[in-house]
């Protein structure tokens, strides 16, 4: 027994030591890969050092949910060819054991990473997500609400800025509010900086050197009055062009309860018109990839032993190939599954586990095959 725990837990840290390298490595493919592809817009709306550091805490949970089972399944693979390599599996066959001292130490790693990934699926991908959104759509509202050498009018208030500068300065800063405040003014500031607050939906601007004209009112038409200030601090509301589009408007960006109330809206034959997706399929399917994904490394644990332990055995290098199909293959079974579900040959919860249920089978018969043909 206390040899048996040793070697699965040699097993187990061959497996992680091998998985962490790939797991870094794709993770920087998937994390490289989105940001190349918005690369240019991001650079266009000029985000600031703050805002490339929230783009990347906000992308890592979305990479990791496809990082992990696939660096979890080519982890097995290296691990075995290096065991392999080192005549180690042999030895192991030579004192008595079998594949099932592989596979378990493996499946237990796997059941490890399941419960991971079903964190990082249920509880924080969402919320990325709709950070994601709520990023690009606040860089994208900061360049455009204030455009350099262009009168703009947002409610009462009409703001012309001179020069936009960096870290979201301004130069040359005039506002005329006709009357939000009870009292209709033109402002006039040499400098100053603004802020975009995604929460409240309003644009904060700190002026700095200036002056504001304060025009006669109904009860004394005859006065107005001019006031120089250092600092001066103007809010402008900006809801009503932004209306709601920082909320959460489609499947991947929402919370399980949220998901569960847009499907009995849909139920209730609610058209869902303010929502990016319509379909109320799409949903339910993300309600069932919440539930399904998980298990992933679990199953590619036992796919990807048997394939492992078959390739080395015959002294071939086709183990690597064939896992990373097989893991490609799943992701491809699950796109199959959602098409299946919304063409309404299946029900949404019987096609999105087709995946997991293919898996299963396979590894049950892999491992039987492993069982059967490798000496013991």
């Amino acid at each position: 027994m206390r040899f048996a725990r040793t070697l699965s837990l040699y097993l187990m840290r061959e497996t992680l030591i091998h998985g962490a390298l790939c797991f870094f490595a794709v993770s920087f493919v998937l994390l490289a890969q989105n940001l190349l592809v918005r690369l240019d817009e991001l650079m266009l709306i000029g985000m600031h050092p703050g805002d490339w550091l929230r783009l990347g805490s906000c992308l890592v949970p979305v990479a990791l949910t496809y990082s992990i089972p696939l660096a979890f399944l080519v982890g097995i693979l290296l691990a075995a060819r290096r065991l392999g390599g080192d005549g180690e599996l042999l030895a192991l066959r030579a004192n008595g054991i079998g594949p099932d001292g592989v596979l378990i130490p493996n499946l237990l790693l796997g059941l490890c990473a399941t419960a991971l990934l079903a964190w990082l699926v249920v509880s924080l991908e969402h919320g990325s997500r709709r950070q994601l959104v709520t990023l690009f759509k606040t860089v994208a509202a900061r360049g455009a609400i204030l455009e350099p050498g262009k009168f703009r009018r947002i409610g009462k208030q009409l703001i012309f800025v001179e020069e936009r500068l960096p870290g979201g300065g301004l130069s040359g800063v005039m506002i005329h509010d006709a009357g939000s405040n009870g009292h209709a003014y033109r402002l006039f500031a040499e400098r100053g900086r603004f802020e975009f607050d995604d929460v409240r939906s309003q644009i904060e601007i700190e002026l700095w050197n200036g002056d504001v004209h304060l025009d006669p009112t109904e009860a004394d038409p005859n006065r107005s009055a001019r006031i120089h200030f250092d600092s001066f601090s103007v809010d402008v509301d900006v809801s009503h062009i932004l209306g709601t589009e920082f909320g959460p408007v489609r499947p991947k960006q929402m919370t399980r309860a949220e998901l569960d109330a847009v499907v009995e809206r849909a139920r209730q034959g609610d058209p869902l018109a303010e929502l990016d997706q319509k379909n109320p399929i799409e949903y339910a399917l993300e309600i069932q990839r919440r539930q399904t994904l998980p298990f992933a490394p679990l199953l590619f644990a036992g796919v990807g032993v048997p394939i492992a332990l078959a390739s080395e055995q015959r002294g071939r290098s086709l183990g690597l190939p064939i896992a990373l199909a097989a893991g490609f293959a799943y992701f491809g079974l699950g796109m199959i599954a959602e098409s299946i579900a919304r063409s309404g040959w299946l029900s949404v919860a019987q096609a999105s586990w087709i995946p997991n249920g293919c898996f299963a089978v396979a590894a049950t018969l892999l491992a039987a095959y492993v069982r059967r043909r490798l000496p013991r």
